[in-house]
């Protein structure tokens, strides 16, 4: 136990410092996003990845793409006006209380005292993560988002950050929008398989853009685990063990807040591949959109003997 806090006050020591500064993180390694339409292993990569001790993912963020996207038009505000605008969008989202934190009233604090040189987006959305790790006690090295609402301003989070790795994942869309409605996230398998198309589109329209971006599919990371997580660890500048598809890293607040993450707390499993087999009839299936089977196959998945 004495080691265990001796390593949280380190971390948090650590982290006090990057925000004071607002820099990157130590290793200067860029941040992962972690992009895709939802309920297509968002969560278990997260789960894992941060089972390596080297990075950080906080909950969804949910309002960071919308942040980007407006913070121009606050470029007259005081500094400190902008620090209370970043925080608000934080605080006033339904999602806020998944960080485990009531309020950010210590980050806004030091945030506004940032020096002239460091007062940009970059340094303040840096300095966020700093704050969410030591808030839970985790190593300060590198973070990462996993967000799947990010897929509505990919070109900003791009622009803002044309070096980070993004992790694009792909599931196939009838398991996505069954299990969307179960979740009760979406009323209905249309809605749903049009949320997973939008999504996937806008991923397949930033791919173009020459990023460092990977294309990971859920089936491959569920059905052989160690071989496709390795590969995503390399890609990923990260040391791998096959240990980390077990470990879970601590509390990680929306998993424990939100029964749709349930799955996330048990053994990785290829059971929930293909479900739609079992779950789906032909007449579910024909009320899927066009545009919809047409990603399907972009994507190389088989649609003829579903397709109506």
């Amino acid at each position: 136990m004495q080691t265990k806090s001796r390593r949280q006050r380190i971390a948090t020591a650590a982290s006090l410092a990057a925000l004071r500064l607002g820099r990157h993180y130590a290793d200067g390694a860029p941040p992962i996003f972690i992009v895709g339409s939802g309920r297509s292993g968002n969560t278990l990569v997260r789960r894992v990845l941060m089972a390596s001790g080297a990075i950080y993912i906080p909950p969804e963020t949910y309002v960071l793409g919308e942040i980007i996207e407006i913070w121009p038009r606050t470029a007259l505000l005081p500094w400190r006006e902008r620090v209370w605008l970043f925080c608000a969008y934080f605080e006033k989202h339904p999602e806020f209380s998944t960080f485990g934190l009531t309020n950010l009233d210590a980050f806004a604090a030091r945030a506004a005292d940032f020096s002239a040189t460091h007062r940009t987006l970059r340094r303040l959305i840096d300095a966020f993560y700093a704050h969410l790790a030591s808030a839970q006690g985790a190593p300060i090295k590198r973070w990462g988002d996993k967000t799947p609402y990010n897929t509505h301003h990919l070109p900003a989070i791009g622009a803002l950050y044309p070096e980070a790795k993004y992790l694009w994942l792909v599931r196939d869309g009838r398991d996505v929008s069954l299990s969307y409605v179960e979740a009760g996230l979406y009323p209905d398998l249309a809605s749903a398989a049009a949320r997973w198309t939008r999504a996937n589109r806008a991923c397949m329209t930033f791919a173009r853009r020459g990023l460092n971006i990977r294309q990971q599919s859920y089936e491959d990371l569920v059905t052989a685990p160690e071989a496709a997580f390795a590969d995503l660890f390399h890609w990923a500048g990260l040391e791998f063990t096959p240990d980390m598809l077990t470990i879970m890293p601590g509390p990680m607040g929306d998993v424990e807040q939100r029964h749709h993450h349930e799955n996330v707390r048990h053994p990785i499993s290829a059971a929930s591949a293909g479900r739609w087999r079992d779950q789906l009839n032909p007449a579910e299936l024909s009320t899927l959109p066009g545009a919809f089977w047409q990603m399907m196959r972009d994507l190389g998945y088989k649609t003829e003997d579903t397709q109506t």
